[in-house]
């Protein structure tokens, strides 16, 4: 038997954020669509699309919140910065796109080896100055 946590065909399409710092810009986006301000004390459970959308929800007047097209707007809104189809989140959409959280550790792994070798150089000069 397969499920949707083993076999990525039957997850919903993930909302394409990094962790990287474009969930800023996504969350920015749908504020700014809105022209609301989220509570971001429920940022911590924030993991999927509809967990985003429950709290934007709150923000809005009633007859805004039960329009159907607010769903679409949120979608294109959330996944402006990622250019993942709208059409393609659905509530139980991730934030977090899982192969996303690799780039940024190999970006943050080749940072650190050019901190390293930029250490090294500084020690060497520092070593061949002072044996003069």
């Amino acid at each position: 038997m397969t499920s949707a946590v083993t076999d990525p065909a039957l997850s919903p399409a993930s909302v394409g954020l990094g962790g990287d710092g474009d969930e800023i810009a996504a969350i920015d986006e749908v504020e700014a669509e809105f022209r609301v301000t989220l509570d971001y004390a429920d940022a911590p459970q924030w993991h999927t699309a509809g967990d985003v959308f429950r709290s934007l929800l709150v923000q809005l007047p009633p007859e805004q919140a039960s329009d159907p097209e607010t769903w679409r707007r949120f979608v294109r809104a959330l996944t402006d910065v990622t250019g993942i189809d709208p059409q393609t989140i659905t509530p139980d959409s991730p934030l977090i796109d899982q192969t996303q959280i690799w780039r940024g550790l190999s970006t943050l792994s080749a940072a650190l080896w050019l901190l390293l070798v930029g250490m090294a150089l500084v020690v060497v000069l520092g070593a061949l100055l002072l044996a003069r």
